[in-house]
């Protein structure tokens, strides 16, 4: 309940700040809306952290950005860069870090940022990215949300040509999903203070998410 109260807080803010008392509300006022979603308040309750989303008219399609605005008021700082998206902000349980998810670097990867400065970094590894997670109680460790690899995650160097698709079903194809894979989704354990990764499902199903 107190998530939706302040997600309700934040929605309104930004709605606010895109309007124009003077203007119509047309095809442009509806274009430059943005979306705030996933507040988190941090443990100190000092802070919210949220993801806002807007649209990109020029390659047409949407960006999104970690946020930080601070309860007793001020500018909101933002966290992840310009020139990649961020989103899913999670703080530790002892409120050193607030944990993201972002393509920085190419693949959907954890990025910590210490709120006591310094630049984010990097906490995952994993080949073909990572798709949720979510800090254990004592913030040592994460459980990781990691989809099976490609036959291409694995390649050491990338090919020339991309793979060929290898059609062994019926129906291969669906509407909005693309071509259908056989990979699956399992959760893994991750050590924050070693990066080591441990699988802790397994067999033909999904584990779909970690948050």
């Amino acid at each position: 309940m107190r998530n939706f109260a302040v997600l309700g807080l934040l929605t309104l803010l930004a709605a606010t700040a895109n309007a124009d008392t003077n203007s119509r509300f047309d095809v442009d006022t509806f274009l430059a809306l943005k979306s705030i979603s996933s507040p988190k308040i941090s443990p100190d309750g000092e802070f919210i952290a949220y993801t806002l989303e807007n649209r990109n008219l020029e390659t047409d399609d949407w960006e999104s950005a970690v946020w930080m605005q601070p309860k007793a008021g001020g500018d909101p700082i933002r966290m992840t860069g310009v020139g990649s998206s961020g989103w899913s902000p999670a703080w530790s349980p002892d409120n050193r870090f607030l944990a993201v998810l972002t393509d920085r670097a190419d693949r959907t990867q954890v990025w910590l940022f210490d709120r006591r400065g310094g630049d984010a970094y990097q906490l995952t590894d994993i080949k073909q990215g990572v798709s949720s997670f979510m800090w254990s109680p004592d913030g040592t460790k994460m459980l990781l949300s990691i989809k099976d690899p490609s036959p291409a995650d694995l390649d050491e160097e990338k090919r020339p040509n991309p793979r060929p698709y290898v059609i062994d079903r019926l129906q291969f194809k669906r509407d909005y999903v693309g071509y259908i894979e056989r990979r699956r989704t399992h959760i893994y354990v991750l050590d924050v203070a070693t990066r080591s990764t441990r699988q802790v499902t397994f067999g033909d199903y999904d584990d779909y998410s970690a948050s």
